[in-house]
């Protein structure tokens, strides 16, 4: 009878055994879906500040090639637009089209020259001059305008803008 209580032991430990260790692999199967489901990079508010930095950048940079559809492309279907060049004020990518076409006319040479960005989040600031020729090639009216624009970025696109602007704005060269 003792061998055979210690055979029901044996096997009654072994259940336990076997038991904890199909609770240890379920909890362990269920960490590693949680983590998959949850897999989604959450960004931080320095990652927020750099990815609006690179957005106004590349803004800059088409500015400088007056790449006006890439320009339009930037912004938020809804992205509202204000400039102190303009009267009221614009939305989405038809108003920046509008917009930009109008300054890419008065001074079809202008240089964008960004002194100084301030980031934070989601918005950007950003202090720079406009330089170049007034309406045409080897005008003898020089374009030269001061400018603050205020920038909310959102999901790598522009939803709003502020433009400020000098009053003194044009000069011969």
């Amino acid at each position: 009878m003792c061998a055979l209580h210690s055979l029901f032991a044996r096997k009654d430990l072994y259940l336990a055994m076997i038991l904890n260790y199909r609770f240890v692999l379920t909890g362990l199967v269920a960490l590693v879906i949680l983590a998959g489901c949850s897999n989604d990079k959450v960004e931080t508010k320095a990652d927020l500040t750099e990815t609006s930095k690179q957005v106004i950048n590349d803004h800059f940079r088409m500015l400088n090639e007056h790449d006006l559809k890439g320009l339009t492309a930037q912004y938020e279907g809804k992205a509202r637009i204000t400039t102190t060049d303009w009267d009221g004020v614009s939305f989405g990518p038809a108003g920046a089209d509008q917009i930009f076409h109008q300054v890419f006319y008065v001074s079809p040479d202008a240089k964008y020259l960004v002194d100084n960005i301030v980031a934070n989040d989601s918005t950007v600031v950003v202090e720079y001059d406009v330089v170049g020729l007034k309406e045409k090639y080897n005008s003898p009216i020089r374009y030269d305008v001061r400018n603050c624009s205020i920038f909310k970025v959102k999901n790598n696109q522009i939803t709003g803008e502020a433009t400020y602007s000098n009053s003194r704005l044009y000069h011969n060269r």
